[in-house]
């Protein structure tokens, strides 16, 4: 008995001194309370070190001279991650240790901490002229919800206005706006991403329920209660100047399914075109109106987009014939 009594003391005594220790690391406030202690190291996802992502720089893009530039088209495309093929951009929906996702990646861009020396700029416009402020930029990022208010009777006793902040995982879209050229310098026809515009695909709040008198009456007792109907909305985050952020992107990895050792980076995704995307719009002498503002069918639409990309090649084409 006394042998356990002295053991129970001793245990008790290192747990003590250990707690000390870790008291000293951190900062107790004036309310008693301590902050989150730093992290030591930096995540560990492997065996063995890989080279510093830091260190990595974007490749350097070459830019044609205007003589040399035989024929150039805008095209806006979509991004769709719910396709299969875009998973890698959408996943983790949280951050697991150096894995994050695409939009995890801007938001952590745009931090305008002492860490982050150069802030990513969201701007209101695809031209990027007019950066958006940081409350317009906090609006977009949630939505507002009015809460009734009731006492302890069930009497209503006013409300309440509560902000729902959204995540990167409410991020479902990208709308990419992008340059198509044919260099006669070096024989080829290449694209240039301008502008990344995030598109948050949220469910509104405000809950539609079907109208009853637009269905038919049922004597049947077991007949179940109609569910209400959800709103999905969709709303643009802010346009992204790619320029701007290649820098982030290239020391940011993006998980490769098939091998672990070998993965590449976003900027790397952007510049193999390692994405699935369909065309929204190519530019037009009627304001560069999109597809879906003079074609109503859904089929109709895909084949419209299939259109604008085979006159594509077939320009290349009809320019090296001769």
């Amino acid at each position: 008995m006394k042998r356990l009594s002295f053991v129970m003391m001793f245990v008790c005594s290192m747990l003590w001194s250990y707690g000390q220790v870790i008291d000293s690391e951190t900062e107790t406030t004036k309310e008693g309370q301590t902050t989150v202690m730093e992290p030591i190291r930096a995540p560990i996802d492997g065996t063995y070190k890989k080279i510093e992502l830091p260190q990595r720089k974007p490749m350097n893009l070459i830019d044609p001279r205007e003589a040399d530039v035989l024929y150039a088209k805008l095209i806006w495309r979509v991004i769709d991650l719910r396709e299969k093929m875009n998973h890698p951009l959408y996943y983790p929906k949280e951050k697991k240790g150096n894995w994050k996702s695409l939009m995890a990646t801007i938001l952590d861009a745009i931090d305008t901490s002492e860490a982050n020396v150069r802030p990513l700029i969201i701007y209101d416009d695809e031209y990027v002229t007019t950066p958006q402020s940081a409350a317009d930029l906090m609006s977009n990022m949630g939505e507002k919800k009015v809460q009734p208010l009731y006492n302890e009777w069930g009497e209503d006793t006013g409300q309440i206005e509560l902000f729902i902040a959204w995540g990167p995982a409410e991020i479902f879209r990208y709308k990419v706006k992008e340059q198509w050229r044919i260099d006669k310098q070096r024989s080829v026809m290449d694209q240039r991403i301008m502008t990344l515009c995030p598109m948050f695909w949220f469910e509104s709040l405000a809950e539609s329920y079907a109208n009853e008198d637009s269905y038919a009456s049922s004597d049947d007792e077991d007949e179940e209660e109609l569910a209400p109907v959800t709103n999905r909305r969709w709303r643009n985050f802010g346009y992204i100047y790619y320029n701007e952020i290649r820098d982030v992107f290239a020391v940011t990895e993006v998980f490769n399914e098939k091998n672990n050792a070998q993965r590449r980076t976003y900027d790397d995704i952007f510049l193999q075109r390692h994405f699935s995307s369909f065309i929204e719009g190519e530019e037009n002498v009627q304001d560069n109106r999109k597809i879906n503002e003079y074609i109503v069918n859904g089929l109709d639409q895909a084949l419209e987009a299939e259109r604008i990309k085979e006159e594509l090649r077939v320009k290349e084409e009809d320019l090296w014939e001769f």
